[in-house]
């Protein structure tokens, strides 16, 4: 599930915004103050910024999202209908512009669209990326947050966190996944699969991603 930070002061745009929303692991707050911690301590998929707040522009936040060369990409909402403010906030990096009052449903369709357009870039230069977790198919090297922290996996552990992230939500059985990381020739147990996914689970921790353990199934990949 990719988590947003919403940074909406109109208690009738949240509620509208909750409902686009949906499904999305989602932070609101309502001003620029308010939104400064989280983004110190969490890595966020998407930013969703109103630019009329009561403590100052969110144009402001935009320029230092950009300056620290964070990846998220960053959809403004105004009620501003002049020329001027869309130019602003697409000069200053806005991926995306919605003016209000708006549909929660076209709110919805944008921001799936931005993610799904992510995704296939991402793809399409050969890395995986699922939040801030990217995982460099050619190199593999994998990284995680807004810096970059380098995620020091073994082979294996790759092998493993690349199969499961390429399908997200499927179930991989230990006999599966033992075939395809390990290869069909080698003897190995089960046992070492439970033991190289609990070291990378350890891992993952801090990264916003996971591997769930489904009782008497397996193991699939989840990002937050």
């Amino acid at each position: 599930m990719q988590s947003i930070l919403c940074v909406e002061d109109s208690p009738d745009a949240v509620l509208l915004l909750e409902r686009a929303l949906a499904g999305y692991r989602v932070d609101f707050v309502s001003s620029l103050a308010e939104a400064r911690e989280p983004l110190l301590r969490q890595d966020y998929a998407m930013i969703l910024l109103d630019l009329g707040l009561p403590d100052g522009t969110g144009l402001d936040l935009l320029v230092q999202v950009k300056a620290q060369a964070r990846r998220v990409p960053v959809i403004c909402i105004s009620g501003a209908t002049d020329f001027e403010s869309k130019a602003s906030a697409f000069t200053l990096g806005a991926e995306d512009f919605i003016m209000k009052p708006f549909d929660p449903r076209e709110v919805r369709l944008r921001v799936d669209a931005k993610f799904e357009n992510l995704r296939q870039q991402s793809a399409s230069a050969g890395v995986l990326q699922f939040g801030t977790l990217r995982c460099d198919l050619e190199t593999q090297r994998v990284t995680y947050g807004a810096d970059e922290k380098a995620l020091e996996l073994t082979t294996l552990e790759f092998r493993i966190l690349t199969m499961l992230a390429k399908n997200p939500a499927r179930v991989f059985s230990r006999a599966e996944i033992l075939e395809r990381v390990w290869g069909a020739q080698v003897s190995v147990t089960e046992r070492a699969v439970d033991v190289h996914v609990s070291n990378l689970r350890k891992k993952l921790k801090n990264t916003g991603a996971s591997v769930e353990a489904v009782i008497n199934e397996g193991y699939r990949f989840q990002s937050a």
